[in-house]
């Protein structure tokens, strides 16, 4: 199996379930969808695209390894939108046409917003087939549209590091990325090698797709159900994916 690590740092991140409703919740494993957009984005492929999207998507297995410390914190949000009956015979393709109808027909829209806070993961993106990984590096070296971890208030704090590996599992892969970490540290930073290998990224949760055979990781794994399976891109519809859990428990 091919595969192509990366790491994604930021200050906050926020990988959301059930969108409708006042709260807005997010996952501390990172969703398919939202890292399929972020490849997607990278590569400079349309949200509207939806062909693109799923071309993209096609034969590709994910995992990540998550710092299972990080915080979550809640955001009181506030937010005017018009009422629905303002908006007939207007049409709304933008949050510019929403406002511009008389100030008097706008409400005040409420919700709770959930993030975590300092957030570290290492990526995984598998394929039988090496020439697909190839151009999905270089789009990480140099991503066409910005990158963010989640929503566009949660951005990168610093580049990715993509970098491709064969190896029989996603146990053996993580093994070959962190040596490649330390060695790193150890020829531009060697005062920073004591301090990574004891960050919170090296206490973790994992996820994998249903077919990746993570190999022996801490912790009974479990199956989990999420409807984070893009189906439609321009629509925002989603299919149910299974995936597998192991290490700390984490919220689903």
């Amino acid at each position: 199996m091919h595969w192509l690590l990366f790491e994604l740092v930021g200050p906050m991140a926020s990988f959301g379930g059930v969108a409708p409703g006042t709260v807005r919740d997010t996952d501390l494993l990172p969703s398919r969808s939202a890292l399929l957009g972020l490849l997607a984005a990278a590569c400079g492929i349309e949200r509207d695209d939806v062909q693109g999207q799923r071309v993209l998507g096609e034969g590709l297995l994910l995992a990540a390894r998550v710092n299972a410390d990080a915080p979550l914190l809640r955001d009181y949000h506030t937010a005017q939108a018009p009422e629905q009956a303002a908006l007939k015979g207007h049409p709304c393709r933008t949050r510019r046409d929403e406002l511009a109808i008389r100030k008097d027909r706008l409400s005040t829209v409420l919700s709770d917003r959930y993030y975590h806070a300092g957030y570290a993961a290492t990526v995984g993106v598998a394929c039988g087939d090496a020439a697909r990984l190839e151009p999905l590096e270089q789009a990480l070296r140099r991503p066409r549209f910005t990158l963010y971890l989640g929503r566009k208030s949660c951005p990168l704090a610093w580049p990715l590091d993509p970098h491709r590996f064969e190896a029989g599992t996603w146990t053996q892969a993580l093994t070959m990325h962190d040596a490649r970490m330390v060695g790193q540290l150890e020829r531009f930073a060697p005062f920073e090698v004591e301090r990574w290998l004891r960050s919170p990224n090296r206490r973790y949760a994992h996820r994998g797709d249903h077919g990746i055979v993570p190999g022996e990781l801490v912790g009974a794994p479990h199956e989990v159900t999420r409807r984070d399976q893009p189906l439609d891109t321009a629509r925002r519809l989603f299919g149910e994916c299974r995936h597998w859990r192991y290490g700390q428990e984490v919220q689903s």
